[in-house]
This record gives structure tokens, sequence and C-alpha cells, in this order.
């Protein structure tokens, strides 16, 4: 083999595993939910679609997306929780009249949701944050959510068929 195939056979090497580490490393992240509402869109999403991985992405805080930061293991447990009580047949995004802001009135926000769930329709709160140039779900009302294990609880709405 001659030296210039040789180097070129290297070259080709080196960059083949420069591109396999970014992969397995989860390579540049997505950009964040352009407003308060689509985060908790695709939040909803990912629970409905059972994707730990994409609730990951988009919960989190000011120092961005959950995966980016926290230990694998905690963050596996937390949104396996959190998907569990979110688990919802459809839900419904209130009006912004009836949703609130709060804190700085630029860096977070409530969106209010209506989650339809086993017949019963909770409200559940969730804070979202700005982060970048877009918007994470930091926090929900798990309360509010209800028990996913039960029928409706009290300050919950059984919707009539």
């Amino acid at each position: 083999m001659s030296a210039s195939v040789f180097a070129r056979l290297s070259r080709s090497i080196a960059v083949l595993a420069v591109a396999l580490t970014v992969v397995s490393c989860g390579g540049p992240r997505p950009p964040a939910p352009a407003d308060p509402e689509a985060a908790v869109r695709a939040f909803l999403g990912a629970v409905r679609a059972n994707s730990l991985v994409a609730m990951g992405e988009i919960w989190g805080g000011s120092r961005g997306p959950a995966s980016a930061y926290m230990d694998p293991a905690e963050l596996e447990q937390r949104l396996t929780v959190m998907r569990i009580y979110l688990e919802h047949e459809q839900y419904e995004i209130l009006p912004p009249g009836e949703s609130g802001i709060t804190g700085d009135r630029s860096r977070e926000r409530i969106v209010r949701v209506q989650l339809t769930r086993k017949g019963c329709t909770p409200v559940v709160p969730f804070t979202v944050v700005k982060w970048r140039d877009g918007w994470l779900v930091s926090n929900f009302d798990i309360a509010a959510a209800g028990n996913p294990a039960r029928s409706c609880e009290p300050g919950e709405t059984r919707r009539s068929s």
C-alpha cells in the first residue's frame, strides 16, 4: 500500500471516528420549542409517545434540558414518575386568559392544561421557563394531575359521556 493511500485511509478513519463520537454523544441538541405552549405540547407529545428521551430534552430549567446535566439514572426515575402522572387520552391548553405569568414576565410562564384521563379532566398548571431562544417545561403541579391509579379525585371533573 502506498503512503498516499495509507494517509487518505488514516484521515478517513479519523473523520469516521469523530462522526461516531458525535453521534454516540447525542450530537447537537435540537432547539427548544419556540413558545411556552409549544414546549408543553412537545412535552405532552413525548409523554403520549412514552419517550423519556424526548421528555428529557424538553424538561429542564435555566441550565438547559435536564438530559444535558442530570445523572441518567435519576433523570429516568423522575421522567418515569412524570410520565405516569401525565398519561392522558387527550389534552387541551386553556386560553391565555386562563393561563398566568409568574416571576419575571419574560422568563417564566404558567400554562394551564386540561388533561383527559379515564373520564376525568384535571387542570394541571405547567411552569415553563425561557432557555436560550426557546422554552422548557420546568415543573408541573403533580397534585393537580391527580392519582393516575384512581378514578376522579376531589377537585377533578368527570366528563359526561
